[in-house]
């Protein structure tokens, strides 16, 4: 279940106040994920970009603890974890997922000399790929419960943001303190004065070019005025994202919480593999038994989010199988879930 103290204060003394976990009236707070539309990033770009970014990460910590993963894969989720959370908010690994592991294992018979230079990036790049897919197997499955897309802030929307929300507090400390990284609180601040604003411009400015410059951009030259429609239609709505999430993260309505968290069983604190994560990300140890014992108890009655690190730890057990050729194309498809529709994850 969803901590309690994620839930509205029911307190006299701090009505409508949000509980966080040092006291009443701390709230939650947040950044999202990118998609595509013809060649461009889709406008609702940010949801759900927080919580594949966190799977990702916790889902290294229990690799690095619990799996024997040969040694370039180990240095490509230790030494490059930005390509990895660039690979975390990609879509369609399904399409490339098996060809850029063989890729990779063919780089890595080379010679140092005759290897890409970025192949490590490319390495990390698909194994957080493979954790987005985890991650959208347990996860979108609850949006699915809900009416509209991601084209305006729908009930299906709201349900990724209040997903990204509650993980980037539980995860990430609410952009504050040793275990915020790579997150900052600031960008979900809702702006206390026109200086404050206009900061917050100027941010957006930097950050929407930083984002557009990362990903391919491909005019479609058989309807470039569709294309630039779309384009313009997402310019416009990032920063009414940003914006919906500061507002619901400073609301953090119970009923929402409940409705879109506790009712699907998004996260529980006691599931097994959620507290070694946890434990590792605050400094402690785990040790490879505990990791096994953890994944060998994740079933169908644990949280969506424990779900979804069991699945991408098969998933990068899979990924080290066929890089080390202990498997072949067809097995890696089969274990990858590759051609297996997400909707199989209902229940």
């Amino acid at each position: 279940m969803i901590p309690p103290e994620y839930r509205q204060c029911t307190e006299p003394s701090c009505p409508g106040n949000p509980v966080a976990s040092n006291g009443p009236g701390t709230p939650l707070r947040q950044p999202a994920m990118p998609d595509r539309t013809r060649g461009l990033c889709h406008p609702a770009f940010m949801s759900d970009h927080i919580a594949h970014i966190a799977i990702c990460d916790d889902t290294f910590r229990l690799a690095s603890a619990g799996l024997s993963l040969p040694a370039p894969l180990a240095l490509a989720i230790d030494a490059h974890r930005e390509a990895a959370h660039m690979g975390s908010v990609t879509r369609q690994a399904d399409l490339w997922s098996v060809d850029l592991m063989l890729w990779a294992s063919e780089q890595q018979a080379l010679p140092a000399a005759d290897r890409s230079p970025r192949h490590l990036d490319k390495l990390a790049f698909v194994l957080g790929a493979l954790t987005h897919r985890a991650a959208d197997r347990l996860t979108k499955p609850i949006t699915n419960c809900f009416k509209g897309g991601d084209e305006e802030i729908s009930e299906a929307h709201i349900s990724k943001i209040m997903q990204d929300l509650f993980v980037y507090r539980e995860v990430y400390g609410a952009g504050k303190g040793p275990h915020a990284d790579p997150f900052t609180g600031l960008l979900l601040d809702i702006p206390a004065d026109d200086a404050g604003a206009r900061a917050e411009e100027a941010f957006r400015v930097l950050h929407r070019r930083a984002l557009i410059s990362m990903h391919t951009i491909r005019p479609d030259s058989s309807d470039i005025h569709g294309w630039l429609d779309a384009f313009f239609q997402a310019l416009q709505t990032y920063p009414k994202q940003i914006r919906t999430y500061a507002e619901l993260l400073a609301e953090w309505d119970p009923v929402k919480v409940n409705r879109y968290l506790v009712e699907k069983h998004f996260y529980d604190r006691d599931d097994a593999l959620i507290v070694l994560a946890r434990r590792i990300h605050h400094g402690g140890d785990a040790t490879a038994d505990e990791v096994a014992a953890a994944r060998a108890a994740t079933d169908k009655p644990h949280s969506r989010y424990a779900r979804a690190l069991a699945r991408a730890l098969h998933y990068l057990e899979a990924a080290a199988d066929l890089f080390e050729g202990r498997i072949g194309e067809d097995e890696a498809k089969v274990r990858f879930d590759i051609g297996v529709p997400e909707l199989a994850e209902v229940d």
